[in-house]
């Protein structure tokens, strides 16, 4: 290969790689990627480019095709191996994924990311001990990662360490002010250790951080009301905000019924019996209420 060739190599590969990684112009990307291989069939990183192409673009058969020559050219090629796993895992292969994200970190043990993502793989394959290892390493390597806090904290809550599990989510909201999920959990496993104030404190910004999900909080919400004395009047005003924001929520006017009942406001029970006729007429024992 001449010195011109070889320059040419290389500005093309760069072209490719800064179409798909700055312009997000794929198929223009994936033409100076072939170019580089009629060139230099045996230019590892260019299959791995063509692979992440495939994979951005949710073609991951040809995604795999092409991280397995990158990795047959480059056998200790990490990243082509952490995004195989990935690609793996898009498929639920867990085992195949389990064994790429090995490879990654053999042949980078500082590999944070795959780390973490073998730490999700084992939890997938109820492997918890091997899980929860998987995530402190990569917490090592990556202290203040709130995602791995955040895999943590849900493979101590299915194995029922509880305490353990709010210590992880709590260092997940730390680092991620705005992280929904986690103080969703946080606040359902305060519900679980009945210790219902901070289970509502937390349920109440999870509410504020995922809006598609905050009728079904505010519902959550209600229901830990219902089991805490004296509080039947915040039980009444989180159903009511599980109804404002999903108008068909037959449950919550139920329980806005059953409430109102018990505190003798039988306009209002009415009121929000009607509402649960409305959305589903078959609710036939309701009538017997009404009556």
């Amino acid at each position: 290969v001449s010195f011109s060739q070889d320059k040419s190599i290389e500005e093309l590969y760069f072209q490719g790689v800064y179409l798909l990684e700055d312009e997000k112009q794929y198929e223009k990307a994936l033409t100076y990627f072939q170019q580089v291989i009629e060139l230099d069939p045996d230019h590892a990183e260019t299959y791995f480019q063509i692979g992440r192409i495939f994979r951005n673009t949710n073609q991951l058969e040809k995604a795999i095709t092409y991280y397995k020559d990158a990795i047959n050219l480059k056998p200790d090629y990490s990243s082509a191996y952490y995004e195989l796993g990935l690609s793996y895992l898009s498929f639920k292969k867990n085992k195949e994924a389990l064994e790429a994200f090995k490879q990654a970190i053999r042949s980078k043990p500082d590999f944070a990311s795959a780390h973490y993502d073998l730490g999700l793989v084992y939890n997938e394959l109820e492997r918890y001990n091997e899980s929860i290892a998987a995530f402190q390493q990569a917490l090592l390597l990556d202290p203040d990662d709130a995602q791995t806090y955040y895999g943590l904290g849900i493979t101590y809550e299915q194995i029922g360490e509880y305490q353990k599990s709010i210590d992880n989510f709590k260092k997940a909201v730390h680092y991620q002010p705005d992280y929904g999920k986690a103080f969703y959990h946080l606040g359902m496993n305060y519900q679980k250790m009945e210790k219902y104030p901070k289970a509502v404190e937390n349920l109440e910004k999870a509410a504020n951080f995922l809006p598609h999900s905050a009728d079904k909080i505010y519902y959550t919400i209600g229901m830990i009301y219902r089991k805490m004395e004296n509080n039947e009047d915040a039980a009444i005003e989180s159903f009511k905000k599980a109804t404002q924001k999903n108008p068909q929520y037959t449950d919550a006017f139920f329980y806005l019924g059953w409430l109102y009942n018990k505190k003798g406001n039988y306009e209002k029970t009415i009121e929000a019996y009607r509402e649960v006729i409305r959305i589903n007429p078959d609710y036939t024992y309701i009538y017997y209420n009404l009556g």
